[in-house]
């Protein structure tokens, strides 16, 4: 692992990432998000011709949890106040000049499959692939990540080596990037446990059911630190082209790509983005230890 931060968006906390895909979540609950946050003062330039689903409201959906990106709920949108993608989303409300922000919790594989509608942005921590690319739109790329492992807190799992990878039984949530690393380039000797949910998989390892969760090293520091010992991330891989890159998802066809694009620049030169990275994020991944995979 090289270091946390934030892409082309905002590069002041320099990654060395590779991502997985994002967390998950499977219900639709819908809230209109309190004014009251924990992301400071924001101060983003305003992008005009935004056009929204729903007048006067940045609607927005995600898949809970995502630990350190969407931060005081693990599945109701109501409660969160707080996360890397939570602010992004209320700078670019505030861009827009738009009144409300609408939180919505989807299923993540129904967000990169392209089966959500009414809405105007999915921030999911969703990796760039060109296989999503045939069936929604990506903007810009505004982060980076490695895949971490994540352990229980008194675990005495070890995994340092490729070889002491394909020995443990990995838990891992469907349609990440993280089953693409396991099945082509980790081939573990047990078949990893799929979940829908990532809150599933890390019920199971807390439930001793499966020895490791592998997804996003940011997202899995985030749930470390939230667990408050109960689970430790010991390691992360690095894929041998590089990281994942996250980028926000539209409709196929949207119009707004290039208003949401430009949003996003003001908040990388704004400097706002490498702020939320240092206030948001829970931990540096650039002190986690990296198995190279190639």
């Amino acid at each position: 692992m090289r270091r946390l931060g934030v892409l082309t968006v905002a590069a002041t906390l320099a990654l060395g990432l590779a991502a997985c895909g994002s967390s998950g979540g499977s219900s639709s609950d819908t809230t209109a998000a309190s004014e009251s946050s924990t992301c400071g003062d924001l101060n983003v330039a305003p992008v005009t011709g935004f056009k929204p689903v729903k007048a006067d409201t940045f609607t927005v959906v995600t898949s809970l949890p995502g630990p350190g990106f969407w931060v005081g709920s693990s599945t109701d949108p109501n409660a969160i106040r707080a996360g890397y993608e939570y602010c992004m989303a209320k700078g670019l409300q505030e861009a827009f000049g738009l009144k409300n922000l609408t939180v919505r919790n989807e299923s993540f594989d129904a967000i990169v499959a392209g089966t959500v509608t009414d809405f105007d942005l999915a921030l999911a921590q969703s990796s760039i692939t060109d296989d999503r690319k045939k069936v929604v739109d990506f903007t810009d790329p505004y982060f980076e990540s490695q895949q971490g492992v994540l352990v229980k807190g008194d675990s005495d799992v070890k995994i340092s080596t490729l070889d002491e990878a394909k020995k443990v039984q990995w838990g891992v949530q469907t349609g990440t990037t993280a089953i693409d690393m396991l099945t082509n380039l980790i081939k573990p000797d047990k078949q990893p446990q799929v979940y829908q949910n990532l809150a599933d998989a890390y019920a199971a390892l807390d439930a001793g059911q499966v020895d490791a969760v592998l997804i996003d090293t940011a997202i899995n520091l985030g749930q470390a630190a939230a667990s408050n010992g109960k689970e430790k991330v010991i390691s992360q891989f690095a894929q041998p082209d590089g990281p994942d890159s996250y980028g926000g998802i539209l409709p196929k066809g949207s119009a707004n790509v290039a208003l949401v694009n430009t949003g996003l620049k003001e908040l990388k030169d704004g400097g706002i983005l490498a702020a939320l990275g240092k206030s948001q994020l829970t931990a540096d991944p650039g002190n986690i230890p990296t198995i190279t995979l190639g």
